[in-house]
């Protein structure tokens, strides 16, 4: 898992908290989690073309999963 740096504040602020725009940490900021701690999925997804927010990335929670289950491709996890 990456971790990133903490959400710009006043992107933040200015969106009423629902842009999250973060930097990535780099290698150094890899860590190794058990899967079980899993609870949720994002993705950093860039910001699209050039501009003030070029090289920076935004939370998307569980992309592709709203998709996926409107096709009915749901997948289910047994605990063991």
């Amino acid at each position: 898992m990456s971790i990133y740096s903490s959400p710009n504040e006043a992107l933040l602020k200015d969106s009423q908290n629902t842009v999250w725009s973060c930097e990535y940490q780099g290698d150094e900021a890899l860590k190794v989690i058990d899967i079980r701690a899993i609870t949720a999925v994002v993705a950093m997804v860039p910001f699209p073309g050039p501009g003030v927010l070029q090289g920076k990335v935004f939370v998307v929670e569980k992309p592709g999963l709203d998709v996926a289950h409107l096709g009915g491709n749901d997948e289910y996890v047994h605990d063991e």
